[in-house]
């Protein structure tokens, strides 16, 4: 039991050291026996005795290529363990005992799993980076966000310039009879999704002149966007033309749309699916009541994931502090809107809580 204990590291040049002692001791006894004994003063038999020293030293070289032998076989059984034992990421696959052996198989294990994770984690973010870089550059191909002044509607929008790439695409046009809005995007950006926002500005910017009215306008973006394969969109389109106290919209996001009024906050609610789905067919929506004085309020579905809350938690946030602020322009309502979203991010110890939000405030003038 005492043996079991002693390193492998002591054991084995210990019994080296024994076994080559004994060898040599053996060697020069028997050397010292012949010539005692055997050896002629004339010196007749000297051939026989040396030829005897000759097969000692063959003996005794045979004896240590086997041990070395031995030894070589040990080390490669025991490399071949050890890769065996390492090929098991699960540390508890090891016996429980606390032998050196055992101890440095974990050792190893542990080393190399943390040398993985290290490697994997700098490959990751190196491949995540390039990713954020090649998102930036083709967002940056859009143009700066400039609104139009329209006739019986005052519009904000944030923000005004793109400032990362998980900002929503926004894009308002003048229509006969009023305008049509698109607020879209991704709840996780990368380069495809990049690519699809700049597909979607190509298909509104062919209409920024154009002579439809509001839900023609609407019906023909509608019936463009079924042609593109688009993937987890969050989409609302949107416009108000003639009938200006209605609010036609296709709307697929988890966000809902929130109108405000002196009465309170109520809740236009979405067209069905929680994103765009190309091959389903969509059908114009109308909310009507859409009085002089009221707010339309679009804001992303980022924000859900950003703030960890709902839509209906988020929304109570604003009841009582937008009704008491009652602000008079859309560029106000926006700044309540974003004053009211820093003090949320600064209570769940959110950095830049904003960076990442998209939102669209529409007042009704006339």
């Amino acid at each position: 039991m005492y043996l079991n204990k002693i390193h492998l590291r002591i054991k084995i040049p210990f019994v080296l050291f024994i076994f080559a002692f004994f060898l040599f001791i053996s060697q020069f006894l028997i050397g010292e026996f012949i010539l005692r004994n055997f050896q002629n003063p004339a010196g007749k038999e000297q051939l026989s005795v040396r030829l005897l020293g000759v097969y000692l030293s063959l003996v005794y070289s045979g004896v240590m290529a086997g041990l070395l032998y031995f030894l070589l076989g040990f080390v490669y059984r025991s490399f071949k363990k050890a890769a065996a034992e390492i090929q098991e990421t699960d540390l508890d696959h090891l016996p429980e005992e606390n032998t050196e052996e055992v101890e440095f198989l974990r050792t190893l294990k542990r080393s190399l799993f943390q040398a993985q994770s290290t490697a994997e984690f700098h490959v990751e973010s190196t491949k995540q980076q390039w990713e954020e870089q090649k998102s930036m550059f083709i967002h940056r191909l859009l143009p700066d966000r400039n609104l139009e002044k329209i006739s019986g509607w005052d519009i904000s929008i944030f923000p005004s310039l793109i400032q990362t790439i998980h900002n929503d695409y926004i894009h308002i046009i003048k229509t006969t009879d009023g305008f049509v809005g698109i607020l879209a995007g991704f709840v996780e950006t990368t380069i495809l999704e990049s690519s699809q926002k700049l597909f979607i500005h190509g298909l509104l910017s062919a209409h920024n002149h154009s002579h439809l009215s509001t839900v023609s306008l609407l019906e023909k973006l509608e019936d463009s966007l079924h042609l593109l394969s688009l993937n987890q969109l969050k989409l609302s389109l949107f416009g108000m033309g003639e009938e200006r106290d209605k609010l036609h919209f296709y709307h697929f996001m988890d966000m809902p749309i929130f109108q405000f009024s002196k009465q309170g906050i109520q809740v236009i609610e979405g067209s069905g699916d929680d994103s765009w789905h190309a091959l389903h067919p969509h059908h114009l929506s109308i909310a009507d009541g859409i009085e002089i004085g009221d707010y339309l309020v679009w804001g992303t579905d980022r924000a859900l994931k950003e703030f960890s809350m709902t839509s209906f938690e988020l929304m109570e946030e604003f009841v009582d502090y937008l009704l008491d602020l009652q602000p008079e322009s859309s560029r106000k309502m926006l700044l309540a809107i974003a004053k009211k979203l820093s003090e949320l991010g600064k209570q769940k110890n959110l950095i830049h809580p904003l960076d990442n939000l998209s939102i669209i405030v529409v007042r009704r003038t006339r």
